[in-house]
């Protein structure tokens, strides 16, 4: 360890999902390395982090907006003790230019909320010396707007997640059921673009059913399927229950409107699923196409296809476990272990002192 770079990680909070993504994981991964260890304070211990400046080869920022002054001041002692700071972005949440983009997308009326949070990210932003993000489209519009280069860290799964998705697996139905897992209210447009042809398809088989997790709107059409209890909606739930649910279905969509704002989002509910061998029809968007092999690993669908591709599955089960087998060969390998770690610490190279 004494040979190891300390990087020092400030997050806002400690509940929310971002930080276990974009903090947690990206520390346990690192606890393989030899060449850097991680250290995460939450904002309000934020003078403990200035305390260790002094040792740290880099700063990295979890995504949050500068209301005060407080991270915007740890940035200039960080640069007054020549130590890069970067900031973690995972969303098109910077650039006015995309803030009617992003309202259409989560269907938000609240123009001034948004407007302020962009402001706040990009106080930060214009501050930092570079930044780490998802993915290569997300990384080409922040390099666009701000002319500071960027490096990629993916979403990740993490240990409990490994482990408790062998104990799933042994969950597998033998029949054919539906999973959506929307996780907040934001989806309710990408949900409706494939709901006729997922009421088309529960019409044509009686015995399937549709579970949907988290915040939903459904159409007067679907009120039917809900009361008869074909399409079933659960409550957010913790991830690793998340998880578990996802290994009881034999199918989970992953439908989005594609543009610029869902082409920055992360392709995890393809590795979460696939992590329980559970195969995912999915958008094409810049990272489901990255992730997914049409017909190998999982299905890519556009508007009209969504149907037939569930029919594929459903009369092909054999088929359909082939591809959740080979989903979970590439999750495991792109989003942890030594490949993960890799990607860590070339984007640790590329800036730490």
């Amino acid at each position: 360890m004494s040979s190891a770079k300390e990087i020092l990680y400030i997050a806002q909070d400690s509940e929310s999902a971002q930080y276990r993504y974009r903090c947690l994981n990206v520390a346990q991964a690192i606890e393989n390395s030899h060449k850097y260890f991680v250290k995460i304070f939450l904002k309000d211990k934020i003078g403990d982090a200035e305390q260790r400046l002094s040792e740290a080869s880099l700063v990295v920022i979890e995504r949050q907006t500068a209301k005060d002054g407080v991270i915007l001041d740890f940035i200039k002692k960080a640069h007054g003790q020549n130590v890069k700071v970067l900031l973690d972005i995972d969303d098109l949440v910077f650039d006015y230019r995309d803030l009617l983009t992003l309202m259409r997308s989560t269907n938000s009326k609240n123009v001034f909320y948004w407007v302020g949070y962009f402001w706040g990210i990009r106080r930060i932003a214009k501050k930092v010396d570079g930044f780490i993000v998802t993915n290569d489209f997300l990384g080409k519009k922040i390099q666009r707007t701000f002319r500071r280069p960027y490096k990629v860290i993916f979403n990740s799964l993490n240990r409990e997640q490994i482990e408790k998705s062998k104990e799933y697996l042994k969950k597998k139905s033998s029949g054919f059921r539906i999973g959506y897992f929307s996780g907040s209210p934001t989806h309710t447009k990408d949900f409706r673009m494939v709901e006729p042809e997922l009421l088309r398809f529960l019409d044509k088989h009686k015995e399937v059913k549709l579970d949907v997790v988290g915040y939903m709107e459904f159409s007067s059409q679907a009120a039917g399927y809900i009361k008869s209890g074909r399409i079933k909606i659960h409550k957010l739930v913790s991830y690793l229950e998340m998880l578990e649910m996802m290994a009881e279905v034999n199918v989970n969509i992953a439908p989005l409107l594609i543009n610029d704002f869902t082409n920055c989002k992360s392709e995890l509910k393809f590795f979460e699923a696939a992590a329980v061998e559970t195969t995912t029809i999915a958008s094409p968007s810049f990272t489901f196409k990255n992730a997914i092999s049409d017909g190998k690993n999982g299905f890519l669908a556009e508007p009209g296809e969504w149907y037939s591709k569930l029919e594929y599955l459903y009369e092909h089960p054999e088929e359909n476990k082939k591809m959740a087998k080979a989903a979970r060969n590439y999750a495991l390998k792109h989003y942890a272990g030594e490949e993960f770690l890799k990607q860590i610490e070339e984007a640790y190279d590329y800036f730490a002192k």
